[in-house]
């Protein structure tokens, strides 16, 4: 009926009949679409009725609306509500509805419908995301209708748009302002897109995660280090902060303005590791001296003597004594004091309780010549051998023969000794010496160190006094008897007859032969039973040593016979007129043929006349 009447343009004849039948309930849509044709065609509030009846045809009512009026086809059409969408945006495009459809794609949040109107093949495409823009979503109320809209410009690669959109909703005081999620997404898509506007982003909004943001931010491919600095110092992440300057930025010097200005103990702990790695020791221990940090004090150590920044190393420890218990700590805190040379505050510091290890320091002190702040701690550790040893160095004779005496062992007495005889203090030489010469294995390397430097008279009244010891022993009466026979050969021979008993014989016959005292040699032979070795020594060297009488002692206790007859050569070719008293000591010894034989052969038969007269009864 409807249609028939509409094809005849006649439609009002039948508005009393629709309206009775609508009267009496029917719900039907042909019926409902011709009242709203009529309403539409007489302007009877048709927007009214469009949108609150709810049986007519959305999309045959949209299309008799078209040509009539836009906007009541638009109407119509989101009264469907997703089954005219296309008819919706097709109506709006094609008479510049563009704010209508643009509301209407906020409200309706469909991910489809959005994706057609942004599709990049839209020619339309510009002006309904400026509508977008400008008016429907910053009218929007619902945070659902923003997430959409959001989503929707994300899929279709939008950034800039979006960032456009994003600036309405969240700077321009929507309810959307203090959006954490909507101000998270403005400054990344900007740091993605639009790198200017980050920095502005930061310092205008308050609202947004901070630390994630700051390190995409860091990362690649974006690199935008100021802006991180910018929203860690914003969020009062301050280590994050100083830790951007440092590593990012890489600016020591706005690294140490910007601690100064938080004074914060892990900010300047950073500052001082960085300080540190670059080599800056002074600065870097101020830095952790502010921080009152001493995790790295190995490091500070290694760094700051390196540097030979002693006097900061002090104040370091100092403090790093509070935490760190560690024996390095302590033991680097006196080498510190011995290398600044504040030796007093040393004493004081290693008499008190600590646990540095004070004998490796002093035996790195004494090697690098620093004597006296070793002394002290060798003496606060009574370690009196190397104590010794620093009182040598220093000059300090006396001292060190204390302390050689409480330490009381060879190789002490034996350094300082040489030490007294290098720098000619006998006396106190002399007292060392009195301890060496008393063992056997250091008396001859004492010997030679006196003998090298000239000091004969020295070395004779040491040995000579050491001889009155309890511990006296052999080889200190043959060294000194060989001393004289070297210095003093007119005092060895009373020394020998006083010690005899107590010589090492045959080596003091060799140093007399070594220096031609044959006197002294043939006592020494004779003393020692070695009668041969008498008897051809005086013979061999007779212008000094002969003795008539001794000699004939000597002969009656030889054991080889053809010394007898050596005699009896010897006395015929330098003593002749003492033959005959030789030739009565030995008659019992000798073959007398033989004797007469070899006197004739020299000629001086008649010269034994005696001695023949004598033996005729053999």
């Amino acid at each position: 009926l409807v249609a028939e009447v509409e094809k005849r343009n006649r439609l009002r004849v039948l508005l009393p009949w629709l309206e009775a039948r609508v009267a009496e309930g029917n719900q039907d849509p042909y019926l409902h679409n011709g009242i709203a044709k009529i309403y539409i065609d007489t302007n009877r509030d048709p927007e009214t009725f469009l949108k609150s009846n709810a049986f007519y045809d959305s999309a045959t009512v949209g299309k008799y609306c078209e040509d009539r009026d836009p906007h009541l086809a638009y109407t119509a059409y989101k009264r469907a509500w997703g089954s005219c969408d296309k008819e919706l945006v097709d109506v709006t495009n094609r008479n510049g509805l563009f704010r209508l459809q643009a509301r209407y794609l906020v409200e309706r949040q469909n991910p489809e419908l959005w994706a057609l109107v942004l599709d990049i093949e839209n020619q339309y495409r510009p002006s309904v995301i400026d509508q977008v823009v400008s008016t429907a979503l910053p009218d929007a109320k619902d945070a659902d209708e923003v997430s959409a809209a959001v989503r929707a410009f994300i899929s279709a690669d939008l950034p800039n748009k979006l960032i456009e959109l994003l600036e309405k909703i969240v700077l321009h005081n929507s309810n959307f302002s203090k959006n954490r999620n909507l101000q998270n997404l403005l400054i990344l898509t900007a740091i993605k897109a639009d790198k200017a506007r980050v920095m502005d982003y930061i310092n205008r909004l308050d609202c947004y995660d901070g630390p994630e943001i700051a390190k995409i931010a860091l990362g690649e491919p974006y690199r935008l280090y100021e802006e991180a600095f910018l929203i860690y110092k914003k969020c009062d992440l301050n280590s994050d902060a100083v830790e951007t300057l440092l590593t990012n930025i890489e600016s020591i010097e706005r690294a140490h303005e910007f601690a100064a200005r938080c004074n914060e103990g892990p900010v300047w702990y950073k500052l001082g590791k960085a300080q540190l790695e670059n080599g800056a020791v002074p600065e870097a221990i101020e830095s952790y001296l502010k921080a009152e940090d001493a995790t790295d004090y190995q490091e500070v150590i290694l760094a700051a003597e390196r540097e030979e920044n002693y006097e900061e190393l002090i104040r370091y420890l100092l403090m790093a004594r509070a935490t760190a218990k560690d024996q390095l700590v302590d033991t680097e805190l006196v080498y510190s004091y011995a290398k600044t040379d504040r030796l007093s505050d040393m004493e004081e510091f290693v008499s008190g309780t600590n646990t540095a290890n004070v004998q490796s320091v002093g035996d790195r002190l004494y090697e690098e010549r620093s004597y006296k702040a070793a002394k002290i701690l060798y003496q606060s550790i009574q370690n009196n051998g190397r104590l010794a040893s620093c009182h040598v160095q220093l000059g300090e004779y006396t001292a060190a023969v204390d302390a050689a005496r409480k330490a009381n062992n060879p190789k002490t007495w034996k350094e300082v000794n040489m030490a007294c005889v290098h720098a000619q203090e006998f006396r106190c030489a002399e007292i060392a010496g009195m301890y060496i010469i008393v063992h056997p294995d250091h008396l001859e390397e004492l010997i030679a160190q006196y003998e090298s430097g000239g000091h004969f008279e020295e070395l004779i009244s040491l040995l000579d006094t050491g001889l009155t010891s309890e511990r006296s022993h052999i080889g200190m009466y043959t060294e000194l008897a060989i001393l004289y026979s070297k210095y003093k050969p007119e005092k060895l021979m009373d020394f020998i007859k006083l010690n005899t008993a107590k010589l090492n014989i045959p080596k003091l016959i060799h140093a007399c032969e070594r220096h031609y005292l044959w006197e002294h040699a043939i006592f020494l032979y004779t003393h020692y039973d070695e009668f041969d070795a008498a008897a051809n020594a005086m013979m061999a060297h007779s212008p000094t040593a002969f003795s008539h009488d001794q000699f004939q002692m000597i002969l009656q206790k030889v054991s080889n016979t053809e010394l007898y007859y050596r005699a009896i050569q010897f006395y015929l070719d330098e003593v002749p007129l003492q033959i005959n008293s030789l030739l009565n000591t030995v008659a019992q010894k000798v073959d007398h043929a033989r004797v007469v034989q070899q006197v004739r052969q020299s000629g001086h038969l008649a010269l034994v006349l005696p001695y023949l007269k004598a033996v005729q009864q053999h």
